[in-house]
């Protein structure tokens, strides 16, 4: 992180849930491509519990950068994102930026301890069961 992230990252509140929410963490993906698209896609992921999500979150280095209402998910697949190879038994979904209410109350916000286990190696975490 340069020095900055650094000083955003623990200067910053931490985030708290109103709404059923998938965390999506992003570090390595998110610098390569813009939030929308490092988030959205091959996430080996509860397809139950993601179409009870109301937003998506997409976390990098411990801060929340971007919120989405995910509309559809789908098998990810390169019929259904055209562009990308497919990936068996894994999903993404079509959406877009949450409401600017939400986006206020999250983007900025620093992921809470609780959702942030030492050696964690699962990117996806849930709000709610």
């Amino acid at each position: 992180m340069h020095a900055q992230e650094i000083v955003n990252k623990y200067q910053a509140e931490p985030a708290v849930f109103q709404h059923r929410t998938i965390i999506i963490t992003v570090n390595r993906s998110a610098s390569e491509s813009s939030p929308y698209e490092a988030t959205r896609y091959a996430w080996k992921i509860s397809l139950k519990k993601a179409k009870r999500a109301e937003v998506v979150v997409a976390v990098r280095h411990g801060l929340i950068i971007a919120v989405f209402v995910a509309e559809e998910w789908l098998p990810a697949t390169s019929e259904n994102f055209p562009g990308r190879e497919s990936v068996p038994n894994r999903y993404g979904f079509v959406g877009k930026d949450a409401p600017n209410l939400i986006w206020k109350m999250y983007v900025g916000k620093r992921l809470p301890d609780e959702y942030r286990k030492p050696g964690a190696a699962n990117p996806i975490k849930y709000t709610y069961r």
